[in-house]
């Protein structure tokens, strides 16, 4: 039923990307300090664009030239945002668009090698996160959007990682974020498997993979958004984020490493449900051999032996023990005091969970 699960002790720890730090030294050292050999990848912390996520990536396409302000919002949630045309009048032009990845690339991978070498963390690799060019496009452009433009935004996702792969090659993990993805998943359950065959959610995932050079390692990082701590969806279940996993794994490329699935169990600020029945359509999550799954529960609201007897409730739905712990998203939107908090609980939970608090 997919990768093999580890003991409580061998349980790695799995940070989305975003960190509230002033550097990406800072940033990386913070969460190798926490996580240290537990740990497969390390984020970048997104240090530029932590609190804000995309917002930024698209404000540089305005600066660009690229893009042009069609509807203004304020950015205070994902439903006030600002919508975006093409800055001409005319088809979007890819060659133009600089989406920014392989700068970060470009200024982690130096950091990253002294701190792997430092850390004497052979196996290490370095995590760069994208959005989805469906996601990207939906929150730029909106629905229409999507349907006349997503290909530009396509290849120059693609032309980034496959940059990034000349630079890097196996030292770097592409991990694709699917928040538009898993937010229309999750407001239409129960029709959600309908959702995705009509909109082809996983198989545009999959489909991104497949455009990449062969050889690329790849992790899925399937959001509900967190913009200002404040979830866009919010799951009945476990059920859409089983079956749009299930969807990408099955439409997933030969020649390309799903190296992780990550899930949120939890919702910006609503911590994850403490009954069985939610999580048990994790029975149905079908990760070829290989392939992790991350439970993204962890939480500042519960306490650690809460947290601990949720964590008992994934697994004994799973049927295994999970591959490793993670929050429902980045700690970018969180103030820095409590994203040590989380890392900390992340650790604790990892290595064995807490009986008490």
């Amino acid at each position: 039923m997919g990768a093999t699960g580890q003991g409580a002790g061998t349980r790695t720890v799995h940070f989305v990307g975003s960190f509230p730090a002033e550097s990406t030294d800072v940033a990386m050292r913070a969460m190798l300090d926490s996580a240290g050999t537990r740990l497969r990848t390390l984020p970048t912390g997104e240090t530029r664009r932590y609190e804000f996520y995309i917002q930024p990536i698209i404000e540089d396409l305005v600066d660009q030239g690229v893009l042009a302000v069609k509807k203004q919002g304020t950015w205070g949630s994902s439903r006030q945002r600002t919508i975006h045309r093409v800055a001409r009048g005319v088809e979007l032009p890819s060659e133009a668009m600089d989406l920014g990845y392989l700068g970060e690339a470009e200024e982690a991978l130096p950091i990253f090698r002294a701190l792997r070498a430092e850390r004497d963390l052979p196996g290490l690799a370095l995590q760069i996160g994208m959005p989805t060019d469906f996601t990207l496009t939906f929150i730029a452009m909106g629905a229409a959007g999507v349907r006349r433009h997503r290909r530009a935004f396509l290849d120059a996702t693609v032309r980034d990682i496959t940059a990034i792969r000349e630079l890097a090659g196996d030292d770097v993990v592409v991990q694709l974020e699917a928040t538009a993805e898993l937010v229309l998943m999750a407001k239409s359950q129960p029709l959600h498997r309908l959702t995705d065959r009509v909109l082809g959610l996983g198989e545009g995932i999959a489909a991104l993979a497949a455009a990449a050079p062969e050889g690329t390692r790849f992790g899925v990082h399937l959001c509900l958004g967190s913009l200002r701590n404040k979830a866009r969806g919010r799951l009945r279940d476990a059920r859409p984020l089983v079956d749009l996993a299930n969807s990408v794994v099955g439409h997933w490329p030969r020649g390309r490493v799903l190296e992780y699935v990550h899930g949120p169990l939890a919702a910006g600020e609503v911590p994850p449900s403490e009954k069985a029945e939610f999580y048990a359509p994790l029975a149905k999550l079908a990760l070829d051999a290989g392939t992790n799954f991350y439970a993204g529960f962890v939480h500042d609201v519960p306490t650690a032996a809460q947290q601990t007897e949720t964590l008992r409730i994934i697994e004994n739905a799973l049927g295994r023990p999970i591959d490793g712990l993670a929050c429902a998203c980045g700690l970018g939107r969180r103030p820095r005091p409590v994203a040590d908090e989380l890392m900390a609980r992340t650790e604790l939970l990892a290595a064995g969970g807490a009986s008490g608090e």
